[in-house]
């Protein structure tokens, strides 16, 4: 057994050298749907199954119920599909195109000699952005909107097995998250009537920092056929320091500069969550699961504040520290996942699964920097047994959402009324497990 996990070692190492954290649109809320293929292709119905590593991901104690050493390797590929427009934008700016890898790593070690199981993991959890570039401002400018949120783990895991059917399980995902924008950074504009209403065009690289939550899990098999699963997850503790925040003042008088500030940000962060699920097998053949989760973004993402201090030019007050709220008030979020699985042959399975997550973002605090407003996504996958190797693919589709900003407050909507954000999405995913040394 420890020389299969030697060699199993350095494939860890290398996973934990890739994955880093990814930017990626919303799909619930800041979160993903599902982590790897297998669960994609079941729309992310997860909590009473535990036939894979990632379980650690999704109920910590799902892992007692493997046996021997399990490691899992998956690559998902988003393709976001984003419009926006407002008052000065009548025809719809396409966001830019781009493709984001989010890799997942996960080693368990369980069996049937000790009631303890434990697994490690790497995970790319989650996170929002949008670029939208050539777009006119209020202002006579024509310039760019950015903006990035990325969050990756290392999610070491315990599960105790009470008895044979039932177990509990704890994970900590300890990990680093980062914030980056752009908002008309190359738009400087001075009002000489009411200087209030000035607007110095702002761009800031990431800030980040240590981030970490913890995720309890209970297991239960209350028959052959049916299974029950419980999970909290705690809000996560978030850190964003260390930005460089460049503001425009090339327009305004007695500055006429653009200037560096050490910026911080404060007010981001990942929502605690629960949820149940229920998988049934009503024949060797058929798998139903569904699960029904809360995620708590109205105690998470309220107003989030950007500070900026310490000029890189010596400025008078009030230019010398700067401070840009963003009001967001989102709302609790339901997710509800139905997957299923059809067992074809002892080679080869089938999935489709269907995922609802209810819009978090009030309509009056809209903002194209950060939107997280899709709600209904179709997947569909199978997996494929050779020897102690399962190949996995899922594809998920996250159907068109439109929400529309008609708030006449510019320091709440500062895309003015009438902004409109419309957003669909693919995702890909492909993975592989290895298990060895089952009992």
């Amino acid at each position: 057994m420890y020389t299969r996990i030697s060699r199993a070692w350095p494939l860890l190492l290398l996973a934990m050298a890739l994955v880093v954290p990814a930017q990626l649109p919303a799909t619930n809320g800041m979160y993903l749907t599902a982590y790897g293929a297998e669960t994609l292709g079941r729309g992310g119905a997860n909590l009473a199954i535990s036939d894979r590593t990632l379980a650690i991901n999704f109920n910590p104690a799902g892992i007692s119920q493997l046996q021997g050493n399990h490691f899992s390797a998956n690559l998902a590929v988003m393709a976001p599909s984003m419009t926006f427009q407002n008052m000065v934008n009548p025809s719809p700016i396409n966001a830019e195109s781009s493709y984001f890898p989010l890799p997942s790593f996960a080693y368990v070690r369980a069996g049937k000699e000790s009631p303890w199981s434990w697994g490690i993991a790497m995970i790319a959890q989650g996170g929002m952005g949008a670029t939208f570039k050539n777009t006119n401002t209020f202002f006579g400018t024509v310039d760019k909107t950015d903006s990035e949120v990325r969050f990756g783990t290392l999610v070491p895991t315990v599960s105790y097995a009470i008895n044979e059917d039932m177990s509990i399980g704890l994970a900590a995902n300890v990990g680093y998250a980062d914030v980056a924008f752009a908002f008309y950074p190359e738009t400087s504009f001075f009002n000489t009537e009411n200087p209030a209403f000035s607007f110095p065009g702002v761009e800031m690289d990431p800030a980040g920092g240590l981030q970490y939550n913890f995720r309890l899990g209970w297991l239960w098999r209350a028959t052959p056929k049916f299974s029950v699963g419980l999970i909290y997850q705690t809000e996560t503790q978030s850190d964003f320091t260390g930005g460089d925040l460049t503001v425009n003042y090339t327009g305004f008088p007695f500055i006429g500069q653009k200037v560096g500030y050490e910026a911080d940000v404060d007010g981001f962060t990942f929502a605690a969550q629960a949820g149940v699920g229920f998988a049934l097998r009503p024949n060797d053949r058929w798998l139903l699961a569904l699960d029904i989760k809360k995620y708590y973004w109205d105690d998470a993402i309220d107003t989030i504040l950007v500070t900026g201090k310490n000029p890189d030019t010596p400025l008078p007050p009030p230019f010398d520290q700067v401070m840009m709220p963003f009001v967001f008030n989102w709302g609790d979020q339901w997710v509800y996942a139905l997957g299923a699985d059809y067992r074809v042959n002892e080679t080869l399975t089938l999935r489709a699964g269907y995922n609802y997550g209810e819009n978090p973002v009030p309509d009056d605090t809209l903002n194209p920097l950060f939107p997280a407003i899709v709600e209904d996504h179709v997947s569909f996958g199978f997996s494929y047994l050779a020897k102690s190797l399962t190949y996995e693919f899922g594809i998920e589709h996250a159907f068109e959402a439109s929400q529309t900003n008609n708030n006449l407050n510019p320091q709440v909507n500062p895309f003015g009324p009438g902004s409109t954000v419309e957003h669909s999405q693919w995702t890909v995913a492909f993975g592989v497990s290895w298990a060895w040394a089952r009992k």
